[in-house]
């Protein structure tokens, strides 16, 4: 398990290849990121200076910046490109993560977004095939052009009038996995194929599951100190224990392609599985 000191004011970013602590600054209207000394973005927008703002997830990839965040009210993707310019979408409620391949981020919501009373229509977001207003986050697992802003909604009519809460997502590059929650109590994962861009694989589980993290083409889930490489159908291939310390004094828990994240007051604990 990789220790990084915290600093006053960090996050840890997302890499494919391995994350890294960033450090950031709030001046007034303007976010600034830094790697070291070194800075990697400076965002000037009027959602930085209220105090309700917050940075939920940072995603580095090639020379984009992916910054999932929100403020009192909203959820927002803000995007940094040395090469395009800066992007900054209004996603609707309660966003809860994301994932990107390649000009693509890949949304799902919480059940306080799916359930959620703020009104951002398909219609108002230019989202084509559907004539109804109901809220953005409806959709519950959606997938954004990062730049030109078009939105498409990914699960169709009859998963989503059962579906009650989405609260993970993994990809293995080919397929993206999904973690849900049902009307009945059961949780079950959703394997969306990126090829045929459609379900093919719906596995309805017998255990409880936090989250979902890939290495390669193999996925995984966690649950409490615990990792497990799992198949197809969400069987255990292989158990894996993260040190129970570390996650008894962990504030909060993120992942991101093959790590888990442990965050306590002073130090980030980051399960690497691609290194195990």
């Amino acid at each position: 398990m990789l220790k990084i000191k915290k600093q006053a004011q960090s996050i840890y970013a997302f890499k494919e290849n391995g994350g890294e602590e960033l450090n950031f600054q709030k001046e007034q209207d303007c976010l600034k990121l830094f790697s070291g000394e070194e800075i990697l973005c400076e965002i000037n927008d009027e959602i930085i200076s209220n105090r309700y703002f917050r940075i939920n997830k940072v995603i580095l990839s090639d020379e984009k910046i992916c910054i999932l965040c929100n403020d009192e009210a909203h959820s927002y993707l803000i995007i940094s490109c040395m090469t395009e310019g800066k992007f900054k979408y209004r996603i609707g409620e309660a966003a809860l993560d994301f994932i990107l391949l390649k000009n693509e981020a890949y949304i799902i919501y919480s059940e306080e977004g799916i359930f959620g009373n703020e009104y951002i229509s398909y219609l108002e977001k230019g989202f084509l095939g559907r004539k109804d207003k109901l809220p953005l986050a409806r959709l519950a697992f959606m997938k954004i052009d990062i730049f030109t802003g078009e939105i498409t909604g990914l699960l169709d009519d009859t998963i989503l009038e059962t579906l009650i809460d989405v609260q993970s997502i993994s990809c293995n590059n080919k397929t993206i996995r999904i973690l849900c929650y049902e009307e009945n109590g059961d949780d079950f994962i959703l394997d969306y194929d990126l090829t045929s861009k459609k379900v093919r694989n719906k596995v309805v589980l017998d255990y409880t599951v936090s989250g979902l993290l890939s290495v390669g083409d193999n996925f995984y889930a966690w649950y409490r100190n615990r990792i497990y490489q799992v198949n197809e159908s969400m069987k255990i291939m292989e158990e894996i224990i993260i040190d129970k310390k570390a996650y008894d004094e962990a504030s909060s828990i993120s992942n991101g392609y093959s790590e888990v994240v442990l965050e306590s007051k002073n130090e980030f604990n980051i399960v690497q599985l691609s290194k195990l």
